[in-house]
């Protein structure tokens, strides 16, 4: 598995497994231990989807090692106030049934986030945190945020497709040492044009992948980390069989068209105007 170094040398895996909408424990059980022995090491779990205690469960009952695994939590915007911040994470901690979190993220840019953000530095500062990032955020809410914080947030997980590629947001999380997370990779009906363009099947057939792999390994030498929930064995080993294959320079060009001009304009006028009013 490849890891990504985040800005305070945590080491993070490209690839993560996505727990929304596992409700059962038996199914969790089993979905959650066919993901360790494929290969995934990252668990991605958020306070809204309703099913930390079943995850917990699930990893102990898995049999999944603590030490080997990296579990995400995410802090929903109704905790946002007060010592909620603290004591969400607290009980995020005993339904998961650990000690410490890998990573925890502000879910969305609402709300008081900075009082939120705040709370999650002290708890990184104790030790019970060990990463802390954002979800959902454009790039002047971002870069916002930095500039009115201590600790550089390490992942800004968004929704990254082909056809949404956020180039400038890419170029600045770069900058500032920041690891773009993607999930909904796959996108929905936008999508589709891609997996049925015929250039698109043919690097497939050239590199005997899927056109989904294709798609999730331009992701990959884009420096994304990326967070699927595939849930059967086959599709949970296929969407990890990324690394044995590399798009050339042509093809990565290629794929690029794919993206869709507003994505690329707007965020990054907006932040321009954010940064200008920070710097005055």
């Amino acid at each position: 598995m490849k890891h990504f170094t985040l800005s305070n040398n945590v080491k993070m895996p490209a690839l993560g497994f996505g727990t929304m909408n596992i409700f059962d424990v038996d199914e969790c059980i089993k979905v959650l231990k066919d993901a360790y022995m494929s290969g995934y090491r990252l668990f991605d779990c958020a306070q809204i989807y309703g099913n930390e205690e079943i995850v917990g469960k699930a990893l102990q009952k898995a049999n999944i090692p603590r030490s080997e695994i990296f579990i995400t939590t995410k802090v929903w915007f109704s905790e946002f106030e007060g010592d909620s911040v603290r004591q969400s994470i607290l009980m995020s901690m005993k339904k998961l049934k650990i000690d410490y979190l890998d990573l925890v993220l502000i879910h969305w840019p609402y709300g008081n986030t900075y009082h939120a953000y705040r709370e999650l530095e002290k708890m990184y500062e104790e030790g019970l945190i060990k990463s802390i990032g954002v979800s959902n955020y454009q790039e002047s809410q971002l870069i916002d945020l930095v500039h009115f914080n201590r600790v550089l947030p390490v992942v800004n997980q968004i929704k990254v497709t082909l056809r949404c590629q956020r180039k400038q947001l890419l170029q600045i999380m770069s900058e500032k040492g920041i690891v773009v997370q993607g999930y909904q990779v796959f996108g929905k009906e936008e999508a589709l044009p891609v997996y049925e363009d015929d250039k698109v099947k043919d690097l497939a057939i050239k590199y005997k992948k899927t056109v989904r792999q294709i798609a999730m390994r331009f992701l990959i030498q884009n420096g994304v980390s990326i967070i699927t929930r595939p849930m059967e064995r086959q599709l949970m080993e296929e969407n990890l069989n990324l690394f044995d294959f590399q798009l050339t320079q042509d093809e990565m060009e290629y794929l690029t068209h794919f993206d869709m001009l507003e994505y690329n304009t707007k965020p990054s006028q907006d932040y321009q105007r954010t940064l200008s009013m920070l710097e005055e």
